[in-house]
């Protein structure tokens, strides 16, 4: 796109100004000898000092975010340290009377479960609050469908893990479609076979094919097409659904004001954020602690619960509450502090952003 625009531009000087063709190349040899390369070699030898100044203002940042959110995250972390060691015992347990393919695939889950976590806990200390409710999304997915599975049985199990092999077809076959446009390598022919016999196979296994994302569930409805959306209402979890629209804005690309983002929520002036916000952060803690406590539950309490789990479950969800108590707490006292310390430089709020 940049070299058609360059010669474009070339083009309509030599139309306008009448040149000759050695004139053209003379302007053409000029244009590519503009000295980008030695412009480009001055940034890099300056960006070690700026590169440097850089992380030197996020550790600064990540420090002070911290300090105002500190018992929150603290505590989240310490949910998350819980949820690990207990699931992870309960994982060597073994299904103990349940179903080995439902206890298999929430042992599955589960972990899934602790790294979304993990990732949004990242994204919450370096201050992206709009990042975290984002992630939140796909954590909010994984407790649905194990809460699903684990309430529908063998058979739904049987069909979600099955779905990979429809799933690798479909993106086989996309791949193959734009492979050269997208300078990937196609599957061969032979390789493209193995893809559509381990389908084929998956499919006489469960006895259907899968279409859509979701069809692995359709098992549980009396209709062939099935959402996420018939998932959430199944389990009585469809009251999430104005958060995870929310979260959802946060995904897609639609349009969508910069004063509307988590980040900006005590911004004094309209600004662009464009790095990270110490605002914002008590929906994003708090959500995720209410799914990871769900996922935990779920897992624990699948089967035949014990008096142990039982109370571990209940450790779990309190946790979790306090998660969301603490943030408020302690976005309200921080803030209260900066406005009566009335100090810009220190303090709260701090916002990486642009005007521009």
């Amino acid at each position: 796109m940049l070299d058609k625009t360059l010669f474009s531009e070339i083009e309509k000087a030599a139309n306008e100004h009448c040149f000759s063709e050695d004139e053209v190349a003379a302007l053409i040899d000029r244009c590519l000898s503009l000295g980008h390369e030695e412009l480009l070699a001055d940034f890099k030898a300056r960006a070690p000092d700026h590169l440097a100044a850089t992380r030197a203002d996020d550790q600064g940042f990540r420090a002070r975010c911290y300090d105002r959110w500190r018992e929150p995250m603290d505590l989240l972390r310490i949910l998350w340290i819980t949820a690990q060691e207990i699931g992870e015992a309960h994982a060597h347990e073994g299904p103990n009377g349940s179903d080995p393919l439902v206890f298999d695939t929430l042992a599955h889950l589960h972990p899934r479960a602790l790294l979304i976590t993990s990732e949004i806990m990242c994204l919450l200390e370096g201050g992206f609050a709009d990042g975290a409710l984002a992630r939140w999304r796909s954590l909010h997915e994984t407790v649905v469908t194990a809460m699903f599975i684990a309430k529908h049985g063998h058979e739904v199990a049987r069909d979600y893990r099955a779905s990979i092999w429809f799933e690798n077809h479909k993106a086989a076959r996309i791949l193959n479609e734009v492979g050269d446009r997208a300078n990937i390598q196609p599957f061969s022919a032979d390789e493209f076979a193995e893809i559509e016999a381990m389908r084929d196979r998956a499919e006489a296994h469960i006895g259907r094919r899968l279409n859509g994302d979701w069809d692995w569930a359709s098992i549980a409805f009396s209709r062939n097409r099935t959402n996420f959306v018939d998932l959430e209402r199944d389990v009585q979890m469809d009251h999430w659904r104005p958060r995870y629209k929310w979260a959802s804005q946060r995904v897609h690309s639609a349009f969508r004001r910069p004063e509307e983002l988590l980040g900006m929520v005590e911004a004094e002036r309209l600004m662009f954020q464009i790095g990270p916000s110490n605002s914002g952060l008590i929906d994003p803690l708090h959500m995720t602690a209410i799914s990871l406590s769900q996922m935990t539950v779920t897992f624990l309490l699948y089967g035949e619960p014990n008096l142990d789990r039982a109370v571990y479950a209940k450790i779990i969800q309190t946790l979790a509450s306090d998660i969301g108590d603490t943030a408020v707490r302690s976005e309200k006292n921080s803030l209260e502090a900066y406005r009566a310390q009335n100090a810009s430089e220190i303090g709260i709020p701090e916002k990486g952003g642009s005007d521009q």
